[in-house]
């Protein structure tokens, strides 16, 4: 017996594998058109807005968001009550299969609290937003001006 035909076909038969397991593991999940607004020195708060979109036919959580910019990082959603608005902490986010959540000025959005330093117009930085199933994203947030309002 030649073992040669036989090793080829387990090459074969690996690299198929590899296949599957790299095209599984591309992104499902994934944030588009991250950005802040640049806030004033000394001013302890700042948020951040992007698109989160799932292309996977499973669900997933947004369980967490961390930076090195802020001591604290929250998710957060502004609610109207009685005419008033109130930002309220958001412990995890659901992402349907298939969707697409914004995270805008005025909704759901991330809270950095306690800035390390101001964020300044034209400057990029880091968060990591962590989901249950897709793992750890980190994300590039481009700082706008301070009346920034949309994408």
């Amino acid at each position: 017996m030649n073992p040669k035909p036989r090793l080829s076909a387990i090459r074969y038969a690996l690299a198929g594998l590899l296949m599957i397991i790299m095209s599984t593991a591309q992104a499902e999940v994934s944030v588009l058109e991250a950005w802040s607004r640049a806030t004033p020195p000394g001013h302890p708060a700042g948020g951040a807005y992007f698109r989160l979109v799932n292309d996977s036919d499973r669900g997933d959580r947004v369980v967490g968001v961390r930076t090195d910019r802020a001591p604290r990082v929250e998710l957060h959603r502004t609610i109207e009550e009685g005419g008033n608005a109130r930002m309220v902490h958001t412990p995890e986010i659901p992402v349907a299969a298939n969707s697409e959540l914004i995270f805008e000025p005025g909704g759901r959005h991330v809270m950095l609290m306690g800035l390390t330093e101001a964020l300044t117009e034209g400057e990029t930085y880091e968060i990591v937003l962590e989901l249950e199933r897709a793992g750890d994203i980190p994300v590039t947030v481009e700082v706008r001006a301070p009346t920034a309002m949309e994408y």
